[in-house]
């Protein structure tokens, strides 16, 4: 990705008030268009941290749910009131 300075750019104001609302600009040759300028919280390539931090999503999975310790025995109840199982299940 190539990068530029803003003062490099001359953009008009509805163009620059646009993307601080999160539109994207399509700026336009010979009727064409040209190319799109987006808010970098909508582009991730541009170096912003996406996700979540690793003291959240530790904190979130402290706080879920623990597992169900019959969970087991529940799918092999499962398994044995079906019959025997296939030896390939995928094949027809």
């Amino acid at each position: 990705m190539t990068t530029i300075r803003a003062e490099e750019a001359r953009l008009p104001r509805r163009a620059r008030e646009a993307v601080d609302r999160h539109e994207r600009v399509v700026v336009l040759s010979h009727d064409r268009p040209a190319y799109v300028i987006v808010h970098p919280d909508e582009y991730p390539e541009t170096g912003r941290r996406r996700g979540r931090s690793m003291s959240e999503a530790l904190r979130l999975l402290t706080s879920a749910a623990t597992p169900d310790p019959e969970f087991g025995d529940d799918l092999e109840a499962v398994r044995d009131s079906v019959g025997p199982l296939p030896e390939d299940p995928w094949a027809r």
